[in-house]
């Protein structure tokens, strides 16, 4: 693996670029030049890929892209590039699983590997999603106390005393260092003080996660993000992340959203940008575990059948040529308390088991509205397991992701928001109000019928 520093050296001695040339000259271009060399053409009858080769050939245009382009340093102008061996040393030395969390909630997480199915891994809380401390603290039980549920991802707070938490500021140093007590406080009460989780969501620069790199707040051996900035740049606040987490032993998530409609083009460039990213954060970000978010430019959500299928190209890509951990967001549109929400987590979830990425969320209305529950865990959960349990093939798997994206794809321009957290769960008890238990199971009945499913 090549050396950390030399990432650092790379940043001030690369070749200069303008941004904006990098944007359209290398990524803009590449991107279009190699879905037509390698054939990557999305296909909406086929949200899951039955032709497995145009996935090997994602994979392919993706390794070149990352060889081409490298990563972008903002602060300097100038790419960070690695030889084509070095790329292929670091994905040989990607974790292929990791125990994660203590003693009896200890877990294991592993990568996809093609023609050997594994069970889905849950990591639930409410992705994304900008919490007050009451609904934090509220809204965080009802995931812990979810069986299905394997570890914790749990949004951020956007006022600590009625304070706003600002970009750089102190309150960002506050807001992770009281959303990681919040955490570390539920998982005990709930049972689970060893659950492995994600800290630090409250980070927008850099600096939080800086402040809570200590065993009073997040413990070694827990999960924090560094984002690959659109599309496939790095600046210093991140790369400050990295060497942070890799000298105080936490493991970091290289966060990747692609924007599709945005320079990487539609579906299949953002498709290829994320697995460049994917393959370059090993080195750059020192990820264990890769997410994967293929943003929809106008619903910005993950249940667009063009995010649907870029994610299921990427799994696919690495689960048939060269395993990595990745979680995919499961990020509706829609809010919780609605059937709308149910079927658009379904799509994305199905999708995710059958094609190599575990699901993680859910970000009801795209993380904007503290518009989610327990319950879509619980239904995200449910219906990636179905598609384990049931042994579905991609064929039949397919089928139904293209029915439920039926469903619910004209509605994307303006989604039932649901309800807020306060209005579908008991917040003394962390349970759902009986109105939103038998919506759910009411859904869950239906769709059993309807896709002949067990669970």
């Amino acid at each position: 693996m090549t050396d950390f520093m030399e990432v650092i050296r790379r940043t001030e001695n690369g070749p200069f670029i303008r941004e904006r040339d990098f944007d359209v000259d290398v990524i803009f271009r590449t991107t279009r030049e190699l879905a037509k060399k390698y054939g990557v053409k999305y296909n909406r009858k086929e949200l899951i890929t039955l032709h497995p080769e145009m996935a090997d050939g994602a994979f392919q245009a993706g390794l070149e892209l990352a060889e081409r382009a490298g990563i972008y340093c903002i602060n300097t102008s100038r790419q960070v590039k690695f030889t084509r061996a070095e790329l292929l040393a670091a994905l040989r030395c990607a974790p292929r699983q990791l125990s994660i969390g203590w003693g009896k909630d200890q877990r294991v997480i592993q990568a996809a590997e093609w023609g050997k199915p594994r069970k889905p891994f849950i990591w639930a809380g409410f992705s994304g999603a900008p919490l007050t401390e009451e609904l934090y603290k509220a809204s965080i039980r009802s995931y812990i106390k979810e069986p299905l549920v394997d570890a914790l991802g749990h949004g951020s707070l956007f006022k600590i005393d009625d304070i706003e938490v600002r970009n750089d500021s102190p309150m960002e140093v506050r807001a992770t260092r009281q959303e990681l007590l919040y955490i570390r406080e539920a998982i005990a009460k709930e049972g689970r003080p060893g659950m492995p989780f994600i800290g630090a969501e409250s980070s927008t620069t850099g600096l939080g996660d800086l402040a809570v790199m200590n065993p009073d707040y997040l413990p070694r051996g827990a999960f924090y993000f560094v984002p690959t900035l659109n599309e496939l740049k790095m600046n210093y606040r991140n790369l400050s992340r990295v060497m942070a987490g890799l000298e105080y032993g936490a493991y970091s998530i290289n966060l990747v959203d692609a924007i599709i409609g945005g320079y990487a083009g539609g579906p299949e460039g953002a498709a290829i940008v994320t697995i460049a990213a994917f393959i370059l954060g090993l080195i750059v970000t020192r990820s264990s575990i890769s997410l994967c978010h293929p943003a929809h430019n106008k619903w910005v959500s993950t249940s667009p059948p063009e995010s649907v299928w870029a994610e299921n190209i990427v799994g696919q890509a690495f689960s048939r040529n060269s395993p990595l951990i990745i979680i995919g967001d499961v990020w509706p549109s829609s809010g919780t308390g609605t059937r709308d929400i149910l079927q658009e987590i379904a799509a994305i979830s199905i999708t995710k088991s059958l094609t190599g990425n575990h699901p993680h969320g859910v970000g009801a209305t795209n993380g904007k509205y503290p518009h989610g529950s327990g319950l879509d865990a619980r239904w995200m959960a449910e219906s990636a397991l179905a598609a384990f349990e049931n042994k579905l093939t991609l064929e039949r798997g397919n089928e139904i992701v293209c029915a439920l994206v039926d469903r619910y794809e004209s509605k994307l321009a303006d989604p039932d928001l649901g309800k807020p957290y306060n209005e579908v769960y008991d917040m003394q008890t962390a349970l759902p109000l009986p109105w939103w238990q038998e919506l759910y199971d009411d859904n869950k009945q239906q769709f059993m019928q309807d896709f002949n499913l067990k669970m």
